[in-house]
């Protein structure tokens, strides 16, 4: 009898081991999404990240399989910032509720750096988009921190060493959309402007639409254009500087394909809106509302430019 019940007890042992077992990560058990949110810490806003805080490490056992990461979020998260050779582990940091859509922090740490990303995913869980918001060092020597206010304005400061104890600081400020796109409302920097050095927000984003990739007019105007969800959208960056940099102007969004090689854009917000003409290497803009918030006052966003030839990464 006794050996009976110590059988029983084994076997109930077993079960137990075999439901408390963690899903996902490689396992045999089918991670939900439930499961993948909850290796989340719970935070809300406002949230900050920095370069310190990005370098403390943490266990490899509290690293989130790519494989769930490509499930839930997108396989795309790292792409354009680490080979593809580079063996990364990915590690959730943080989720947290917005205005009008949710946030989930991913750490990625390499060999020859670690990134945080802000993923972003509508109320349903569904992933929208991503961006890059911390760094602990990139190729230029810039530190990449970042800070997102209770309103959703999500701050990115790039802060780089220059000769002697001397420091250049950027920061730019972008706002969240519900479809998960992001706008760039204003740019602050303390450093000196350098010929041919724009700091391009969505440079690392797909491009294989046959209009994707970057558009410059001399060193310091760019139309930026990267892939959208389908082959009917596109993300872009638009950053100018006229009259010896007297007037400036940056905006980002998402526009749509028409037909005879045309797009179009049109704030939600306002009444801004640029046109698109897209041509053999080369794309024409012009405004077909007013856009005076995201510019100077005697400056507009017009004029061509030439496609510059992208240099694929191994």
């Amino acid at each position: 009898m006794k050996r009976y019940l110590l059988l029983l007890l084994m076997i109930g042992a077993l079960a137990a081991c075999k439901n408390n077992k963690k899903a996902g990560n490689n396992t045999n058990e089918p991670m939900t999404f439930e499961d993948f949110q909850a290796l989340f810490k719970a935070g809300t806003l406002p949230y900050k990240l920095n370069a310190d805080t990005l370098q403390l490490k943490m266990a490899d056992s509290l690293a989130v399989a790519a494989t769930d990461v490509n499930r839930f979020l997108t396989d795309t998260l790292t792409k354009g910032d680490y080979s593809k050779t580079e063996k990364v582990k990915l590690f959730p940091l943080t989720r947290m509720p917005g205005n009008v859509a949710d946030y989930m922090i991913i750490k990625a740490v390499g060999k020859s750096q670690t990134t945080g990303y802000l993923c972003i995913l509508d109320k349903k869980g569904k992933y929208l988009n991503r961006l890059r918001i911390a760094n602990t060092g990139g190729s230029d020597g810039s530190i990449i921190s970042t800070s997102i206010d209770n309103k959703n304005v999500v701050k990115i400061s790039a802060e780089k060493k220059l000769s002697g104890a001397n420091t250049s600081l950027k920061e730019e400020f972008y706002a969240v959309n519900k479809d998960g796109s992001v706008q760039l409302i204003m740019t602050n920097t303390n450093g000196p402007t350098t010929a041919g050095q724009i700091f391009n927000p969505i440079d690392t984003l797909p491009r294989k639409h046959k209009f994707s990739g970057d558009y410059t007019s001399g060193d310091m105007s760019i139309v930026s254009i990267r892939d959208g969800e389908d082959g009917k959208t596109f993300q872009f960056f638009i950053s100018f500087s006229k009259d010896n940099g007297n007037c400036k102007g940056e905006l980002s969004g998402r526009g749509h394909y028409l037909a005879g090689n045309r797009g179009e854009y049109k704030d939600k917000e306002s009444s801004c809106g640029i046109s698109f003409q897209f041509s053999a290497g080369r794309v024409n803009i012009r405004e077909i509302g007013g856009c005076g918030a995201y510019r100077g006052i005697k400056c507009f966003f017009e004029g061509g430019f030439a496609k510059k030839k992208h240099k694929s990464q191994g």
